[in-house]
């Protein structure tokens, strides 16, 4: 057998010890993570994931899926896990087990057409009607017992916004994207954020022994600079976007 072939069977053996050490069952086949299906955010954010579970042998593949849909088809076990929640959701469905180390920070935004306010927490925004997506939890659990009105993803919320359905949208500055490719704009972003919260990966219960390796790699990742390197690209083309569509 040639030289180069006993190396790459070396390295699948070397591998596959590993996985069996670390008590995993390994699997040829990629692992189905569910994702907001519209959420920009998400989506920029699901590379960090794909490079936290190569480092363990995995590969892994989106599931585009509404937000409250992401949420229940991972529980159910018909995907692997979802990309990026907020902590406390093991409560709602518990067989999600969150990865401890969070993935990323998001800021919570109010959006208007024009309108301004001081802005001090979700409890500012009681005066006036919200838009809000449905299925997010955070946003959900903020606005709750206030004049809200639920939208079907991020682009619905945005329309629901610019057509005057409601005075307020609570979106993440990632909004600004979508904003931008729909030429949706002008709008304005209020500060200061409404909230700040921690986003979490959740696996499916079966995966539970990957959780304490996810969690390792992905503080390697911070320390190493690399979640920073993954989002860079984003975060510039959030602030284009902004300059691009912000009312002065």
């Amino acid at each position: 057998m040639p030289t180069h072939a006993l190396s790459t069977v070396y390295l699948v053996l070397v591998t596959l010890q590993v996985l069996l050490g670390r008590g995993l069952a390994y699997s040829s086949e990629p692992f189905k993570i569910s994702q907001i299906a519209d959420d920009t955010g998400t989506l920029h954010y699901f590379p960090i994931l794909q490079e936290a579970y190569r480092r363990l042998g995995f590969e892994i593949v989106a599931v585009p899926l509404p937000a409250e849909r992401a949420l229940r088809v991972a529980d159910s076990g018909l995907t692997d896990g979802e990309t990026v929640r907020i902590e406390g959701l093991e409560a709602l469905y518990p067989n999600l087990v969150r990865v401890p180390e969070s993935v990323v920070s998001v800021k919570v935004k109010a959006f208007t057409t024009g309108t301004t306010f001081p802005v001090a927490g979700w409890e500012s925004l009681r005066p006036y009607s919200i838009c809000y997506m449905h299925g997010l939890k955070l946003y959900e659990q903020g606005t709750q017992g206030m004049n809200r009105v639920s939208a079907l993803g991020l682009e619905n919320a945005l329309r629901l916004l610019r057509d005057g359905i409601c005075d307020v949208a609570v979106l993440s500055p990632s909004a600004w994207i979508m904003v931008d490719s729909l030429k949706m704009g002008p709008m304005r972003e209020l500060e200061p954020p409404i909230a700040t919260y921690d986003l979490y990966h959740y696996v499916h219960r079966r995966h539970e022994k990957l959780v304490p390796l996810l969690a390792e790699e992905l503080r390697k990742m911070k320390q190493e600079g690399v979640v920073q390197a993954i989002l860079e690209p984003y975060r510039q083309a959030v602030d284009d976007a902004k300059v691009r569509q912000s009312l002065p």
